[in-house]
């Protein structure tokens, strides 16, 4: 009896670790699925074909959602394609508006995305700002040299 009054104690009830040390520190490992996630899979493992052919047939009696599945598995979403040149060079900020203004058109004309469009303003963007920086470099160079002089 003395043994448990010592425990409780030390440690507490139903704490068998110290306060902040974990009896699994790795956790659970990475890519580990439940029990019930497993066995839900094994079983739609088992019963795929039965499933995709039912649905097709639903989708063929004109069960709209089954039709929107179908179409979605054969016919996914667009997503960004590797971009297809076309669009002006960009040499310094005067470009930028010609460059703008044809994103803006191929966007309009479903050419490209709206993530696409983003992407290209963004690089823009940063295009933008590097032009200003070289832009910018030699006359605070050329003010610092001023100053320089004009101390001595």
């Amino acid at each position: 009896m003395a043994d448990r009054s010592e425990r409780k104690r030390s440690r507490g009830w139903g704490r068998p670790f110290k306060k902040g040390q974990s009896g699994n520190p790795k956790g659970r490992p990475k890519g580990s699925l439940k029990k019930t996630t497993l066995a839900a899979q094994a079983l739609f493992q088992e019963e795929a074909e039965a499933l995709v052919a039912k649905t097709v047939e639903m989708a063929l009696q004109g069960d709209r959602a089954c039709l929107r599945i179908c179409i979605d598995r054969l016919v996914p979403v667009r997503k960004d394609l590797p971009f297809q040149p076309g669009l002006p060079k960009i040499g310094g900020s005067a470009d930028l508006p010609h460059f703008f203004a044809a994103v803006a058109a191929r966007f309009e004309e479903g050419e490209i995305t709206p993530s696409e469009a983003k992407a290209l303003k963004e690089l823009a963007e940063t295009y933008r700002r590097l032009i200003e920086m070289a832009e910018l470099e030699p006359r605070v160079t050329e003010l610092e040299e001023m100053m320089n002089e004009r101390k001595e």
